[in-house]
């Protein structure tokens, strides 16, 4: 055989062990629907991820090819985001919302046992349904978040009054903004202070903007400010009982350049916490920053892929 016929074999081969992107659905829900970006085949393993905020289901594109081929992954974009339908007009979101959109996802599909992958918010979410639900979890990977939010219990009275004004500022949805490309796109960059490219910009930007049919640089931009509102007023007691119910293996993909928002000794509690309670803990760190699952995805995916290993493994020798 010449050398033009190995590459096609190698090239035909390489693929072959490739997630490919099969299609988007839509999830009907009771305001309107779910939105979310299928990939790999329908009697894959369920892998449900979950996007950051201001993100959606483009989050994923860089690392999902590189992802075990043998996975079904949805890549549900949130109330609000990217394509999903938004909540009707005054009523703001809550963290357990998100957490009770994943439900409504994980019974749509009538999965028994899924796997969970989440970033930042996303990843939030679905700490708050692992341990609600720890019997539909069959394993949970958190991209650079270690733990939920937590606030003072002793700050409560006045945290509280803030979220409400932010909602009273923010329960109405303003009509779309118009802006050009280049301008949505730096505005991304500046706004996640160098956490994103251009590059990683223009992969999120597929599924925030819409194109403008009577102009030709200009876009529509969702001006919908209720997902900013942080409504999550858990102690730091509470998150911990919850995050101690979650006994599937867990791991955590820290980026040295991503979330600090906790000292060295709450990273140590919430990690012999989680020792203690998974079935099979682990914590790895790699270089980049709070989207480095988007920017360097050859950094994060090994790791992944070793983590569903026990899994991904049993599924083939099954075919």
């Amino acid at each position: 055989m010449n050398v033009v016929g190995m590459k096609s074999i190698t090239a035909a081969l390489v693929k072959s062990q490739q997630l490919e992107f099969k299609c988007d659905v839509q999830i009907p829900v009771p305001w309107g629907h779910m939105s979310a970006k299928v990939w790999g085949p329908d009697h894959g393993i369920p892998v449900l991820a979950v996007h950051g905020l201001m993100d959606n289901a483009g989050s994923y594109d860089t690392l999902a090819p590189l992802l075990p081929a043998n996975i079904h992954l949805v890549c549900l974009e949130l109330c609000g985001h990217g394509y999903s339908s938004s909540y009707p007009p005054g009523v703001v979101l809550h963290y357990f919302d998100h957490a009770y959109h994943v439900k409504l996802v994980v019974d749509y599909f009538k999965w028994d046992k899924v796997v969970l992958l989440g970033h930042s918010i996303g990843a939030i979410t679905l700490f708050l349904f692992a341990s609600l639900f720890p019997e539909n979890v069959s394993r949970m990977i958190s991209l650079d978040l270690v733990k939920p939010f937590s606030v003072s219990v002793k700050k409560l009275p006045v945290i509280m009054r803030g979220i409400i004004t932010q909602m009273q500022g923010f329960s109405e949805v303003g009509p779309p903004l118009t802006v050009q490309y280049k301008e949505a796109r730096q505005s991304i960059v500046d706004n996640y202070k160098g956490s994103v490219d251009e590059k990683a910009a223009d992969i999120l930007l597929v599924r925030s903007l819409k194109k403008k049919a009577d102009a030709e640089d200009a876009y529509e931009l969702p001006n919908d400010l209720r997902i900013l509102v942080r409504t999550l007023t858990l102690s730091e007691e509470q998150i911990k009982v919850l995050v101690t119910n979650i006994r599937c293996p867990l791991l955590i993909i820290r980026a040295t350049n991503g979330l600090k928002n906790f000292t060295e000794d709450v990273l140590k509690e919430y990690l012999n916490i989680y020792k203690s309670s998974s079935a099979d803990f682990r914590i790895v760190n790699v270089a980049g920053s709070h989207h480095v699952h988007l920017t360097h995805p050859e950094r994060v995916a090994p790791h992944i892929r070793e983590f569903l290993l026990p899994l991904t493994s049993l599924r083939t020798s099954k075919l």
